[in-house]
């Protein structure tokens, strides 16, 4: 339950002169983590308010799932979606750089079968996204010394993200989650802003959106909490931190109702 001092700020965000832009990560934030990627969902009221406040606000899901995923776990037609952290969006910008995908497609086989080779087991656990490869370790945390091995070195064309119980091979493009949220920005010159997330992808969003307030942009940090996987930058950085996706739910509503959705 949000301390009366939370309350007090998401009211005083939602109070903040406009446009209002409110961007969030998806798993951990919204969609509890769950022992299989697969198996994640955004709880029916979080999807019911991000309907609501996309009527009064610009929402945005930054996700490191590719956009075709994140859209079926956010099938809110006002709400944009950014995925694979950055490298595909649901709206028009020059901003965020493009990807050759067949070369990225070849490149990424490769380094699956080198996985495979190495790491037999962790053919369970590998997460074939639109423009990226995720080998995921919640449920063989043994495996993660073997992964981090086999992934040290990759070819230039692509780089290596670690988030929560998982590594992630992408395409080595100046995306990422703050690029992104900085194209919303830019695109719809928003004046206040209030970023979720959880996890070590969305400290990144979370400097691009302090460099924002330092513009005068009014900022809302809200971090949530996910035990020892969430990075001590994510507590360091939030002005509000929020104890589970329940909460993040709970904040969600709270500049709803302010705003009158």
């Amino acid at each position: 339950m949000l301390s009366l001092a939370s309350i007090e700020q998401f009211r005083a965000l939602a109070a903040a002169r406009g446009p209002l832009l409110i961007a969030t990560d998806l798993d951990g934030t919204l969609a509890p983590i769950t022992q299989s990627a697969a198996e994640a969902r955004v709880p029916a009221p979080s999807l019911a308010v991000l309907d609501r406040l996309s009527t009064v606000a610009k929402v945005a899901v930054i996700t490191g799932r590719d956009l075709n995923t994140a859209r079926r776990l956010v099938p809110c037609e006002g709400v944009i979606v950014i995925g694979s952290h950055g490298l595909e969006t649901s709206f028009e910008t020059d901003l965020l750089p493009g990807v050759d995908r067949v070369r990225l497609s070849a490149a990424l086989e490769r380094i699956e079968q080198r996985v495979v080779s190495a790491v037999p087991s962790a053919y369970l656990h590998v997460e074939r996204k639109a423009i990226s490869t995720a080998f995921h370790f919640r449920q063989t945390p043994e495996l993660e010394p073997q992964l981090r091995a086999v992934l040290k070195d990759l070819p230039p064309e692509l780089r290596l993200r670690e988030g929560r119980m998982v590594f992630e091979v992408l395409p080595d493009a100046q995306g990422g989650k703050d690029l992104a949220l900085s194209a919303l920005a830019h695109a719809f010159r928003v004046k206040s802003l209030l970023c979720l997330g959880d996890d070590r992808t969305d400290v990144a969003m979370f400097k691009a959106a302090l460099e924002l307030g330092r513009n005068g942009v009014h900022v809302l940090l809200a971090g949530v909490a996910g035990g020892a996987e969430t990075p001590e930058e994510i507590a360091e950085l939030s002005d509000v931190l929020l104890r589970s996706t329940d909460e993040a739910l709970e904040a969600l509503e709270t500049v709803a109702r302010a705003l009158g959705a």
